[in-house]
This record gives structure tokens, sequence and C-alpha cells, in this order.
């Protein structure tokens, strides 16, 4: 089937028939298209009017090459789960809004080469083929500046999003997981809640020592007392939760660290013939969408990982255009919000002691 002239003009179009529709020059059509300031604006509106209806699609092939811009930026962020998905969102929408590609690449598993090794393979793929700039969800927040050599070699913005690298000069944008943790403490306090647990992520990570330091920071200062139980995962949730339990002066409330430990917990309680929140109030941390579903709902501290997504996208287009030249490390904090549900009550004047709820459990009064 021969094609029609309006598929040649498509595929043919380039600067020099703009350039003879407009009357200007090849020179003068070019900047318009590169949006160079140098260019009047009633001459870039006219330039990119004619060249919207001859059809024109830039090279962006060779223009990267001319200019050493792809245009491309790595998110090498798992989009799996609501958080992971969220930054994953906001970043897309904020690159894609400001004319930028974004590239989704994730680690996957590989026992041979370890969390480090995969990691770096994965950081080197993406430098391969010429991006501009890294949004990146670090698995290990110790690594030092070294870790990413390549990467300042090549000149690559690189900015991490809910773990801080404390030891490198890459920019970060996460949550204020200490004001958040405070949240939860406060709110806990103001129920009359005085002595309380906390199911704890490692400490090794930055996100969750900063969540305990809030959290412990404001019991303490109310002169509340406070149990920490240190958990590897959610698994370990309900087998942590149950050791809390059981102790002679039962917790009346319990802070997570994170949403997911809630599952865990709430079997516990089950178990022992506990009533969530009658007899044990719980706060969770990230708002995910389990924590709406439990019975009753969590009460949790609300995290914004879209926003998280888009700041980081924002910072490293500023990053790549050169509006953002300062050599020290951009570090972003979002303020999460405390999501009030059912899992919270006030603090019960009785005494919360274990006898109790082994009388309850048995039946007896």
């Amino acid at each position: 089937m021969p094609r029609g002239p309006q598929f040649e003009n498509v595929f043919h179009v380039n600067l020099r028939r703009i350039a003879e529709a407009t009357g200007h020059s090849q020179m003068t059509v070019s900047r318009a298209l590169r949006d160079r300031p140098d260019v009047a604006v009633e001459t870039r509106k006219r330039i990119l009017g004619v060249a919207e209806k001859l059809g024109y699609r830039p090279n962006l092939l060779v223009q990267g090459v001319k200019t050493g811009r792809s245009g491309n930026i790595a998110l090498l962020i798992c989009p799996s789960g609501d958080f992971g998905a969220g930054m994953v969102r906001g970043a897309h929408d904020e690159l894609v809004r400001r004319q930028y590609l974004p590239l989704l690449h994730w680690k996957w598993v590989d026992a041979a080469k370890g969390v480090a090794g995969a990691e770096l393979e994965m950081i080197h793929r993406v430098l391969d083929r010429r991006v501009e700039g890294v949004i990146l969800f670090p698995q290990d927040d110790s690594v030092p500046d070294l870790y990413f050599r390549e990467v300042w070699q090549r000149g690559v913005p690189l900015v991490t999003v809910d773990r801080h690298l404390p030891r490198t000069h890459a920019d970060f944008v996460g949550t204020d997981d200490q004001a958040g943790a405070r949240m939860a403490a406060e709110h806990l306090l103001a129920l009359g809640h005085r002595c309380v647990a906390h199911l704890a992520g490692k400490r090794k990570y930055g996100t969750y020592a900063d969540r305990r330091s809030g959290f412990e920071g404001a019991i303490a200062k109310a002169k509340g007392c406070c149990v920490t139980v240190e958990i590897e995962d959610p698994e370990a949730a309900s087998r942590a939760a149950e050791r809390i339990l059981r102790a002679t002066q039962r917790p009346t409330a319990v802070f997570l660290a994170a949403d997911h430990y809630a599952l865990g917990v709430y079997h516990a309680a089950a178990r022992m013939g506990l009533r969530i929140p009658d007899d044990l109030s719980v706060v969770g941390f990230a708002d995910l969408s389990l924590a709406s579903c439990l019975t009753p709902p969590l009460t949790t501290v609300r995290q914004d990982p879209y926003g998280i997504g888009r700041e980081a996208a924002r910072i490293v287009i500023d990053r790549c255009s050169g509006r953002l030249t300062s050599k020290e490390p951009v570090q972003l904090r979002l303020t999460p919000e405390l999501i009030v549900r059912g899992s919270t009550v006030k603090a019960s004047d009785r005494p919360n002691d274990t006898s109790q709820s082994a009388r309850r459990t048995r039946g007896g009064t």
C-alpha cells in the first residue's frame, strides 16, 4: 500500500522545513525547540505552533549524542506494596510532567552476588544506558560514599528515598520519622497510657532508629515506661507481642514501627483473650491499605510515599538542569499525619496485669 504524503510529512519534518515555513533561520528554530531563553516569546510560540502542525518529532538519540543529555531518569525502586508503588507513581508523574522519561528497574534475587552486589549491578546497568539521574530506594543505609564511586565519576545526580545515607553526599527525601513517632506517643499519652510497649524494627536502619528515638523520648519525657523489643520481620511480631503481653505488668498500649506488624499483634491478643482496643491500644506507622481493613481499623501514622517520589524527582531534575548547584546534599523530610481509628481508646483505670487476662480467658470474673 503506497504511503500518502501525510505520512512522509510526519517522518521527514526537519529544522529546514520548519525554518522555511516560519521564515526564521534554522538556528533560531533549533533554539526555540530547545526552549532557549535567547528566543523571543512570540517567536517561540510561532515556531512551536508550526512544528506541531507539521508533525515534527525531535530525534532524541541524535540530540542526546550532541548534548550529552538523554532525558532518562532511573527509578531504582521496587513497586510492590503500597509504599514502594506510591513512591514510583509520585516520581513517575513529576518526571513525565517535566518532560523526562522514567526508567524503572529494581533488584532481583541473586544469592551469589548478595544484596550489595545485586544493587550495584542494577546501578551500573542504568548508568550504562546513559541516564541523567538516579532515584534509589537503598537497601543498606550504612554504605560509604565510595560505594557510589561510578555514579560520582560520571557526574550523575543521585537522590535516595526513605533511607538516608549519612556517609554519602547523596540527596535524600523521606519521612520525618521522629516527628511521626512522637505523634504516636503523644496520642497514647493523651489517652492516659503510661505503661507502653514498642515493637521496633532493627536499629541498624535509620528509619527505625529515628522512630524509636522519637517514641521513647516522648514517653520518657512524660515519665512513662516503655518496653522495647526489636524484631527482624513481620513474622516475628506475633511471638514478640505474646511475650510482651504475658509480662507481669502488661502494657496498656503498643506502638508498632511498621503497620506490617499489626496482624501479628492482633493475632497474639486474640489468642490471649485480650480485646483491641479495650485491653490493648495499638498504633502503627505508614498507613498501608491493610490498616483500614483490620478489625478494629488501625490508628496509624500516615506517610506520603507519593509526595516522597515527587519531591525526589524535582530534586534530581533540578540537579540535572543546573538549577540546584549546592554541593551540600539536600535532606528533605516530609511531615507525616496521625490517623486515629478504632484501635486506640482511653486507658482503663483498673490494674492491667496478666492475672486478670488469665481469668477472662478461663471464663472467670
